[in-house]
């Protein structure tokens, strides 16, 4: 998994030639995505595909193995404390003692939207690119949470941490497919969690932290 950090060079596109770009200062670029994220844009943002999802989701006729996948970082849960204690920026070790704390907040919306599932006798299945090390500090995390009714949830292991996300992430739906679920929605914040089949209804969530290749 390769991690970018998109503020590192924030570009506003008016037109199609580079000409038209502006680069802004990485401190001002920090702070526009500080006031994003702490002053609601980011739920109002994160409430548009969902309330568009759950309106697809009430047309379809569901069944007792009608499942939701949910990507966890950014998606089920929000890491953004953590970044922007280290001053929104990438340390892979660092990022891992994050993890194994089991502190990451659950993202509002997203709770909204889980127990709205829950409510209606949807299961719901977790695909993380975290790898198995912290298996038991993301389950503590996401039943701390709130997220504790879910059939599975499945993180990468040694012999599969060099395929690309939306790959392996396709497989492991397939999987799920193949034991008799029928996904009916998929919701992430990269497009890595929503392509590759089997994913059912697209919901997008925005990211203006990073992006996964």
């Amino acid at each position: 998994m390769k991690k970018n950090i998109l503020f590192l060079f924030v570009l506003f596109f008016f037109g199609c030639s580079s000409q038209n770009q502006i680069l802004l200062n990485l401190d001002t670029a920090k702070k526009l995505v500080q006031n994003y994220y702490e002053s609601g844009e980011f739920d109002k943002e994160c409430s548009t595909p969902i309330e568009e999802a759950k309106k697809e989701l009430q047309k379809l006729k569901l069944n007792e193995k009608s499942l939701v996948v949910f990507d966890i970082d950014e998606t089920a849960l929000s890491n953004y404390n953590h970044t922007k204690e280290i001053g929104f920026g990438y340390v892979y070790s660092l990022w891992e003692e994050w993890l194994k704390k089991a502190d990451a907040k659950a993202i509002p919306e997203v709770k909204k939207f889980y127990d709205w599932l829950i409510e209606r006798n949807i299961k719901v299945a977790f695909i993380t690119g975290r790898n198995e090390e912290t298996y038991q500090a993301t389950l503590k995390n996401l039943k701390d949470q709130g997220y504790v009714k879910f059939d599975t949830l499945i993180t990468r292991n040694s012999s599969t941490k060099k395929i690309p996300a939306a790959e392996w992430k396709a497989q492991e739906r397939e999987k799920l497919v193949n034991k008799g679920y029928e996904i009916v929605a998929c919701i992430g914040d990269q497009w890595s969690d929503l392509v590759g089949g089997n994913t059912g209804i697209k919901i997008k969530l925005p990211n203006y932290l990073y992006i996964i290749e």
